[in-house]
């Protein structure tokens, strides 16, 4: 049974009692319980509401939350979001994403996120996850404790049942909102909750906690997994890449727990089992002159040089464009490529006297050449990229910096040599402000 007291017996070891506590308040009975049951057992806390503005009723909900908190004399802050995504990822999906980024920017130090999702919306979870086809991790549900953001987030509700906390919430005389949304089918939780989960409950009473039991099993499992994938790590991860080699000498089973936590270190989410095969094909398979890359979510995986590397999708950039650029000023690129600026220069760069006042910043189109400084001809600009192991997708991205048609430098990395301050010249020299990491990973590969 339900009460403020038992729920503090069962997060013992998991909260200190004298955390500081923010509660994810959207003022239904999940939250609005475990908003008077913190409030009662004398937590730091504060309350955050997140209005998606999904519904005309949205600043209803938002003023009935803020007068629950100021009646429990708690901070309250409400935060409207932009829902996109939705014919990606379908509207719950899309929701919950927007929700989690606020919360994530809105979370304070050290603080803990508290959120009331309970035993049966694991279930649901885990049986929504079920219909995808999810793997160990997917179908382990969630986990009562997390990092997050700058602290952590914890489901304090997780083993108790929308039964005894509404059987709670109810003697106590609280007020709670009901989203209508919560009785529309076409959305698929509430299919599982309306028409599968009540079902299961008929014949199985003790379903959400049997489901428990079987989340734990899988966790530990995923646990065992993660530390299998960490050893396979420690020969096959250099820096932020993958080595091709030591991920092909595994079997395949433990390439893709490999593969998945590689990707997960990087902030990606893991891909379908369908797109994983594609990338483990792909990237196995291509020939050793090939950069193949395979997009998903927003992220791209390539291959170059005997490693792999996972980066967010790369944003469009008209290569075809020309940026005027007064050198008294600094310039920002597109396409998130960062800035460019003109600074006085030790020895060694530009002469300031033969700059014009007015530059040009253009991308490659192919055909340049460069006779770099100290050099003493002329290189393809190509030939130069290739030798320096300028990653093959961000060479047409490079900026290239002219006087009139002349070449006079390439970002931050050479300047012309006919440009080049001579003795004691007057020199300045280009800053490439948050430059991408464009290197790979070892030049001399």
């Amino acid at each position: 049974m339900f009460t403020p007291r038992e729920l503090q017996n069962r997060i013992q070891g998991k909260l200190p009692p004298d955390a500081a506590v923010c509660i994810a308040f959207s003022g239904g009975l999940d939250s609005t319980v475990l908003l008077h049951s913190f409030a009662r057992l004398g937590f730091r806390m504060r309350a955050v509401h997140i209005d998606h503005g999904l519904h005309t009723d949205s600043a209803r909900w938002r003023d009935h939350c803020e007068q629950q908190a100021r009646a429990l004399q708690v901070e309250f802050t409400s935060i409207r979001v932009d829902v996109t995504g939705i014919e990606e990822l379908g509207l719950e999906a899309a929701a919950r994403d927007a929700r989690y980024h606020a919360l994530e920017k809105e979370l304070r130090a050290g603080e803990y996120l508290l959120v009331g999702q309970h035993a049966d919306d694991q279930l649901e979870t885990m049986l929504l996850a079920l219909m995808r086809g999810a793997g160990v991790l997917g179908l382990s549900g969630m986990q009562v404790f997390e990092p997050f953001a700058s602290g952590a987030l914890l489901r304090p509700l997780w083993d108790f049942t929308r039964a005894e906390l509404e059987m709670w919430a109810r003697a106590e005389g609280l007020v709670w909102l009901t989203d209508p949304s919560n009785d529309n089918y076409a959305l698929d939780r509430n299919f599982i909750r309306h028409r599968i989960v009540s079902a299961l409950r008929e014949r199985w009473p003790a379903a959400a906690q049997t489901a428990l039991r079987s989340s734990q099993h899988l966790q530990e499992a995923w646990r065992t997994l993660e530390q299998l994938a960490a050893i396979d790590a420690e020969q096959a991860i250099e820096g932020e890449c993958l080595s091709v080699a030591a991920l092909a000498a595994l079997n395949p089973e433990r390439r893709r727990n490999l593969l998945r936590y590689w990707i997960r270190r990087r902030g990606a989410r893991a891909p379908s089992t369908r797109k994983l095969a594609g990338i483990e094909h792909d990237m196995l398979a291509a020939g050793p002159d090939r950069v193949p890359c395979v997009g998903w979510d927003g992220w791209e995986m390539r291959r170059h040089r005997g490693r792999l590397y996972c980066e967010q999708k790369l944003p469009p950039l008209d290569t075809e464009l020309t940026l005027t650029w007064p050198t008294h000023t600094s310039l920002q690129l597109p396409a998130n490529l960062g800035a460019l600026r003109i600074s006085p220069g030790a020895p060694g760069g530009l002469s300031a006297a033969k700059l014009p006042a007015t530059l040009s910043v253009r991308f490659r189109v192919g055909g340049e050449t460069l006779q770099p400084a100290g050099h003493a001809i002329h290189h393809k600009l190509k030939k130069l990229l290739q030798a320096s192991a300028i990653l093959p997708w961000w060479r047409e991205r490079l900026p290239l910096v002219y006087a009139g048609k002349q070449l006079v430098a390439v970002g931050d990395l050479w300047i012309a040599d006919e440009f080049a301050a001579r003795d004691d010249e007057p020199s300045v020299s280009i800053s490439w402000e948050q430059r991408p990491a464009i290197v790979g990973r070892d030049p001399n590969v």
